[in-house]
């Protein structure tokens, strides 16, 4: 099971990303099990807030690696309009959204947390911009929500550094809202959350329909489709994919003269 939620104190619901082998990658199943939670959730007049996690000390790795390395321009297509819906769906959810972050948050994963309302983080928790070290672009969103919490300039950097922060450094740039000792992300996140239930709904889905500026989150999904349909046949991220399988350091110098 890729995910599953529940829900909790009656008014406050929990997705937990559950494929701990793949430490909570957003498989395809987990795509398809995300949206499907925000439509049973947003249809379920008493839930008012939700809390997204992931299993077993970690929140998410991002993309499913396993899969990656696809040169079909329809299968990449199919793959990146499954993302930018299921990214749209989360940013347009009508009620409050805290993710949880314990442990590794990466690439998507991190693009993932973004598309929250409020971000908790344990102040072990690892942010990994790992976008570039298998030669794609960011995507869920990414190239709008991280400009939007830590500005431009900061932004840029942690894309092209691929390199990680911790929740205390994620804190202190932005990223994260509220960072806590290690092992109490969830329960700051779960009182959060109770502490939005029972306000205003419709109050609470104009507030956020104001803020959130799905225009402008459409514009980018559409722009980093285009970049991954270019980016996944591409011989960099052919060889960042075999260099996963292969458990080596890729080399990107081929075709140098």
């Amino acid at each position: 099971m890729a995910l599953h939620w529940e829900k909790e104190d009656g008014r406050i619901a929990v997705i937990t990303l559950d494929e701990p082998d793949a430490r909570n990658a957003l498989t395809a199943e987990a795509r398809d099990g995300l949206r499907a939670a925000l439509n049973a959730l947003d249809d379920d007049a008493d839930v008012d807030a939700l809390v997204i996690i992931g299993a077993d000390g970690n929140f998410c790795a991002g993309g499913d690696v396993r899969t990656m390395g696809e040169t079909s321009r329809r299968a990449v297509e199919r793959r990146m309009g499954e993302v930018a819906k299921t990214a749209e769906m989360l940013a347009a959810f009508p009620k409050p959204v805290i993710c949880a972050v314990a442990g590794h948050a990466a690439g998507a994963g991190v693009s993932l947390a973004c598309l929250a309302d409020i971000v908790i983080a344990e102040d072990s928790a690892t942010f990994t911009f790992s976008h570039l070290r298998l030669a794609l672009g960011p995507d869920w969103g990414l190239s709008y929500t991280l400009p939007r919490r830590v500005g431009p300039g900061v932004a840029k950097r942690l894309i092209l550094s691929a390199g990680a922060i911790d929740g205390e450094e994620a804190h202190r740039l932005g990223l994260v809202d509220l960072v806590t000792f290690e092992g109490e992300a969830l329960q700051a996140a779960r009182a959060t959350a109770r502490e939005l239930a029972g306000r205003p709904k419709a109050a609470i889905a104009a507030v956020k329909g104001m803020l959130g500026d799905l225009d402008a989150l459409r514009a980018a999904l559409a722009a980093e489709t285009k970049m991954q349909i270019e980016r996944f046949p591409h011989a960099e991220h052919q060889e960042a994919a075999a260099a996963f399988r292969e458990k080596r350091k890729p080399d990107f110098t081929f075709g140098r003269g």
